[in-house]
């Protein structure tokens, strides 16, 4: 089996996703899976397009930054875009941890047939400790965010169907989404449990066959 990822890192959201991806890289290595790691500048088109096209990749994880139609990587390069090369995507597993894309992409991705997009509809939001910017992976604001998002692809990688990674992806939002409503150490676990069951309202898993 193969995965690709892109993990750009630009600015402080694209920073978080960065290191946070290291736990899916380092699953998939233990796991015998061939790992091609777009990584800062590397995480743009011309790479991604000729990695998925030459590799034929089982699974693709793309970070970063998107739209209703698209999907960016590195410095808002547009990786994935409607009408452009969606196509590429498909026969693939693909997860997109990025704003929007599960609007018009994923729809578009999925028409291909044997095709997975798990993405979100709307934005994926998550908090951040401005305390923590030189330790993100220590973050306790961020930390139920990633924890949950990332659940999507450690699932993927232990054999689960799509429709089980996204399903357990929703379990941890929910479960971390429970502890900061009962929470009264942090001033702000009311609005990171609003946050959290927005992301897991807006995840969405679309199939074909």
């Amino acid at each position: 089996m193969k995965l690709i990822l892109t993990r750009p890192q630009h600015d402080i959201t694209t920073r978080y996703l960065f290191y946070w991806a290291e736990a899916i890289v380092g699953l998939a290595k233990t796991k015998g899976i061939e790992v091609f790691d777009l990584a800062k500048h590397k995480a743009n088109r011309v790479e991604l397009e000729g990695r998925v096209k030459k590799l034929q990749p089982e699974l693709v994880f793309l970070n970063g930054h998107g739209g209703d139609d698209c999907v960016c990587g590195h410095n808002n390069e547009v990786l994935i875009a409607v009408g452009k090369n969606h196509t590429i995507l498909g026969g693939k597993i693909t997860y997109a941890l990025s704003c929007d894309s599960g609007k018009k992409l994923g729809p578009a991705v999925v028409k291909e047939p044997k095709t997975a997009y798990i993405g979100y509809a709307d934005e994926f939001v998550f908090v951040g400790d401005s305390n923590y910017t030189s330790k993100l992976l220590q973050d306790p604001k961020a930390r139920p965010f990633m924890e949950s998002s990332n659940q999507v692809m450690l699932s993927l990688l232990k054999g689960n169907s799509p429709a089980e990674a996204c399903q357990r992806s929703k379990n941890k939002f929910r479960e971390h989404y429970l502890k900061c409503l009962s929470s009264t150490a942090d001033a702000d676990s009311l609005q990171i449990a609003q946050f959290l069951w927005w992301d897991r309202q807006n995840q969405v898993c679309l199939e074909n066959n």
